[in-house]
């Protein structure tokens, strides 16, 4: 019998939520698609919920977490805000907003998403003011750059990832 880590099942979680929805993250499903029995499920969650809170936490540390990681390691506030706009158009549109749509039926969803929405327009907050803007132009800039980054991942899920980014480039908000 296959051993399966913890990480293979949030990373089949996470496949689930883009390519058949929330609506699919039962146990059955994802022992189904792993090829498992649900003794190995109940030896990593105590439940469903226990899993879709260790996924949203899963979710949360490589969509966000690691980004700033990431964006830290550079010096220039300029680059740091040109990576975090390339992994910002890199990141799966798919899954953030089948995560937004989960958050209105499922209390757990919607802690971790506004968890995430606030550190990452705290993040863009002060990457804005390491650029020189003022406070409150921070503040404005910060929730008009992340609002439309969320609307277009609703108003055009298939954009492709590279007129994203020339869309980013030529079309700076911050100008």
């Amino acid at each position: 019998m296959k051993k399966t880590e913890k990480t293979d099942w949030l990373e089949k979680g996470l496949e689930v939520l883009i390519n058949d929805g929330y609506q699919r993250i039962t146990i059955d499903h994802l022992c189904s698609l792993l090829k498992i029995t649900k003794g190995s499920f109940y030896h990593h969650f105590k439940n469903i919920e226990m899993y879709i809170d260790a996924l949203m936490k899963y979710w949360q540390e490589i969509n966000t977490t690691d980004f700033i990681k990431k964006t830290e390691q550079l010096a220039d506030a300029n680059e740091k805000q040109n990576l975090l706009n390339y992994l910002a158009y890199s990141a799966s549109y798919g899954m953030e907003s089948v995560i937004r749509a989960w958050s209105f039926s499922n209390l757990t969803v919607k802690h971790y998403l506004a968890k995430v929405d606030a550190m990452r327009l705290e993040y863009l907050f002060n990457l804005n003011i390491q650029l020189g803007c003022g406070v409150e132009e921070s503040k404005h800039s910060a929730l008009l750059r992340y609002g439309t980054l969320i609307g277009l991942q609703y108003l055009l899920p298939t954009l492709p990832k590279e007129d994203l980014e020339t869309f980013y480039k030529h079309h700076s908000i911050d100008q």
